[in-house]
């Protein structure tokens, strides 16, 4: 978390000057920039009420502030902001006289005191010694902070008990972002951009705000919205932001309504979350959205199942690919046009997938591991040109595996075919091969693969086949010419085959079915 402009990424402590004398009050901030780039003035004030006035614009880490002043004197200033829970550290300015008055602004918090008129060496060491304390205090808070907003924003509603919820927001609600309105930003960028570009972008918007570092490289921002603010500042923003970015950055933003109060903030990055969504689906390298109803209508729900079911399967099983991709074009037409929510995107890829593999599997194609790559996850996708264009290719060989089976299934049917037709010669793998083209170890894969059996196991059973229906009606012939006549030149070997495959010698089954 942080709150500040950087220079360089040299983070900067924002200092305010208050004092009724222009001229002290002048050279105070020409000391001040003078002490290093670390140090940035925000303010220059003439008094304390016109810092008060100021304090929602803006958000110093340090006031030095004169102790004696007309109307408002420092002291006073230091006990109305405290009253106000800003986290702003003080020091005093005082002369010799007014030393009971530096000695209670130390009991009341100043972090020390400056005498007049002000040495450039004391006040580096003390500019020195406050930047330590901030330093430190926004290392914790931002890990603190950070978490407990990580914990409201990722964490299920349902399963985090009531009180722990009630602590985190009773602890978050001190600090000075959720003392005002605000929105949430979610944010993306190609290429990623480290949290320290990122607040240099927003540099001058005087305004509290936070950066989550959220899953998958995502930027939650929380922003104050101030009540002189309207009702275009958190979109006017947003596009602020992407305008800044480096040239050729990618990137989207969803934003939220305005909310105050933590309590809301599960509730706000659920709206920029969906906001994110819809602006996921716009194809300009730069966009933004701003919170949308994310429930698609039924009817249009409907309108995706039923081109799944009555166009796109259909073209699959017909084989006619062509159409199959048209209706798959269409189909993503429609989800296009309706900006459907991730989790509905999602379903509906699975339901394609699941369809899809069960018509693979009853033509018997076996997919390898890698085979079809199909994207299911919308949100691993940059944005949905890039997820549609995924399940195009997808489609495309899923298609191309269907027509390939189709092809293998015709060329086991030739094979099959020959083997009847010439069951009697000697047929070496090789040749029956070359009949239909492929290579000998993809034939008997897939011979393997579509009829459950072995090559060699199938001319067998078309051989014993052949030579039951000989025995049967050619009662004249010797069984070891049947066996010459099926293919078998060896008696021997053909009563050992047919045995196996009938559980009766030639002989026994010439008998049994005589």
């Amino acid at each position: 978390m942080k709150k500040h402009g950087e220079k360089e990424g040299v983070a900067t402590m924002d200092i305010v000057v208050v004092d009724d004398e222009e001229r002290i009050r002048l050279g105070l901030c020409k000391l001040i920039e003078q002490a290093g780039e670390e140090y940035r003035i925000v303010g220059a004030y003439g008094s304390g009420q016109e810092l008060l006035d100021q304090l929602d614009h803006i958000n110093p880490d340090f006031v030095l502030t004169d102790i004696k002043m007309p109307q408002m004197t420092g002291l006073q200033l230091i006990a109305k902001v405290k009253r106000l829970g800003k986290n702003i550290k003080f020091a005093v300015l005082s002369g010799f006289n007014d030393f009971e008055y530096a000695r209670e602004s130390l009991r009341q918090g100043a972090e020390d005191y400056l005498l007049k008129p002000v040495n450039l060496d004391e006040l580096i060491r003390l500019l020195a010694k406050v930047n330590s304390k901030v330093k430190q205090e926004r290392s914790r808070s931002r890990l603190e902070s950070g978490d407990l907003i990580s914990l409201l924003v990722y964490a299920d509603e349902k399963q985090l008990p009531s009180y722990v919820v009630e602590d985190v927001c009773g602890t978050l609600d001190q600090l000075p972002l959720f003392l005002h309105h605000y929105a949430v930003l979610l944010l993306t960028t190609a290429p990623e951009l480290n949290e320290i570009q990122l607040e240099r972008f927003m540099a001058d918007w005087l305004r509290e705000k936070i950066i989550i570092t959220g899953e998958g490289g995502k930027r939650v921002i929380l922003i104050a919205i101030h009540d002189s603010d309207h009702a275009e500042t958190v979109r006017e923003l947003s596009v602020t932001l992407l305008q800044r970015l480096p040239a050729f950055t990618r990137a989207k933003v969803g934003f939220s309504s305005i909310f105050r109060g933590s309590s809301w903030l599960t509730h706000a990055y659920s709206e920029a979350f969906s906001a994110y969504q819809h602006a996921w689906y716009n194809t300009e390298p730069r966009c933004c959205s701003g919170a949308v109803s994310r429930v698609a209508p039924v009817d249009h729900l409907l309108r995706l199942t039923h081109i799944v079911g009555k166009e796109l399967l259909p073209a699959l099983q017909m084989n006619d690919f062509a159409l199959a991709q048209a209706a798959f074009d269409g189909w993503l037409q429609e989800a296009a046009a309706q900006r459907i929510c991730w989790k509905e995107l999602q379903e509906a890829c699975f339901g394609i997938s699941a369809h899809v593999a069960e018509e693979l599997k009853k033509r018997s194609v076996q997919l390898e591991y890698g085979q079809v790559n199909m994207p299911i996850d919308p949100e691993a996708s940059e944005n949905w040109e890039a997820f549609a264009q995924g399940l195009r290719a997808g489609i495309e060989e899923i298609s191309a595996l269907l027509g390939s089976a189709r092809s293998d299934n015709r060329a086991i049917d030739k094979v099959k075919s020959y083997i009847q037709q010439h069951f009697t010669e000697e047929l070496e793998l090789q040749r029956l091969a070359d009949i239909v083209y492929l290579t000998p170890s993809y034939l008997s894969k897939l011979f393997k693969t579509e009829t459950g059996e072995t090559i060699t196991d199938y001319m067998i059973s078309v051989r014993i086949e052949a030579a039951k229906q000989l025995l049967r009606q050619e009662q004249g012939l010797k069984t070891y010419m049947v066996g010459e006549r099926v293919g078998y030149a060896d008696p021997a070997y053909f009563t050992k085959v047919f045995k196996k495959m009938t559980g009766l010698t030639p002989k026994e089954y010439r008998d049994k079915v005589r």
